[in-house]
């Protein structure tokens, strides 16, 4: 995408940090509205801008523990995962993760109807997978995505902590049931 004549590759990116300081970093059209500030037509440069997106190999990591978690799970439980964005954009964060494999179901909640925190992901997930709620737990680290709908339902609720979210002002009935520190916490309640 060319950038208008006087935006440096800075601005850009500063607009960008704007923009997620703003609206939050799971906002879905931080590109619409970068496209829009820059007062260039969206039907014309989104789509190359996502190709651009998609196709960055970042740096990723799992908390500390995660992936012998997963693996230390998997035997006794039947795992699934909710992941919004775009599927693409999200594909490639589960295979560069090394945990594509790890789940028996995915739902890519960014292409739904609702997304999180709504019901519908966490519907589908439990309909995917054929188990009730009330049989079912979900781990995350969002208050504000991640356990509204989940709670609604009847699922169990966990909140692994994560420092972006402490402090953070929780409307009642967004955060999770059970709140824990880490991994190990997580080993603890469900491998004990």
């Amino acid at each position: 995408m060319p950038r208008p004549p006087g935006v440096g590759r800075e601005e850009v990116l500063e607009r960008i940090r704007r923009i997620h300081r703003t609206k939050g970093r799971h906002y879905h059209r931080v590109f619409n509205d970068l496209l829009a500030e820059l007062g260039l037509e969206e039907r014309v440069h989104l789509e190359p801008l996502l190709a651009v997106f998609r196709g960055v190999r970042p740096k990723l990591s799992l908390f500390p523990g995660a992936g012998e978690l997963l693996a230390a799970l998997r035997p006794r439980y039947r795992l699934g995962l909710i992941t919004s964005g775009m599927r693409a954009v999200q594909e490639n964060k589960l295979r560069l993760l090394g945990i594509a494999g790890a789940f028996e179901r995915v739902v890519f909640s960014g292409g739904l109807p609702e997304n999180k925190p709504g019901q519908l992901p966490f519907r589908r997930l439990l309909e995917a997978m054929g188990v009730q709620a009330e049989r079912a737990a979900y781990v995350g680290d969002n208050p504000h995505m991640d356990f509204k709908g989940a709670n609604e339902l009847g699922m169990l609720t966990v909140r692994v902590r994560n420092p972006a979210f402490d402090g953070a002002a929780v409307p009642p009935g967004h955060d999770a049931r059970v709140r824990v520190a880490g991994v190990a916490e997580i080993r603890s309640l469900f491998l004990n």
